[in-house]
């Protein structure tokens, strides 16, 4: 027999009163846990996204300096200056989230199609 919803709930209705609290415990500890790490990972996500921000904000005022170079950036902080793509060495040192891209200076206009 597969357990269902349907048979938990008749069992705990079956057991005494302090058994039932302490499912009732058990339930609301599961949902604060839940809470808890998603309230974690927001607070992760929102610091990327500011890490991301902080690096576009350098590519903004550096790319000049830099033009047709790729940089790998730890949000506004220069990690590593290539000539051509590679990130390995970003993550050797422990940037797990580094941000990479080639900076270009001018940008061609569209010609349409």
């Amino acid at each position: 027999m597969i357990p269902t919803i349907k048979n938990a709930i008749e069992i705990i209705r079956q057991l005494p009163l302090p058994e039932r609290e302490k499912v009732r415990d058990w339930i609301n500890e599961e949902n604060g846990n839940e809470l808890i790490e998603k309230e974690a990972k927001k607070i992760e996500l929102e610091k990327k996204n500011e890490k991301f921000k902080r690096a576009l904000q350098w590519v903004e005022e550096n790319k000049e300096k830099y033009d047709g170079k790729f940089v790998v950036l730890d949000g506004d902080e220069l990690v590593r200056l290539r000539r051509r793509f590679k990130n390995d060495e970003a993550r050797a040192k422990g940037y797990k989230s580094s941000f990479l891209t080639r900076v270009k200076a001018k940008t061609l206009p569209f010609g349409g199609w």
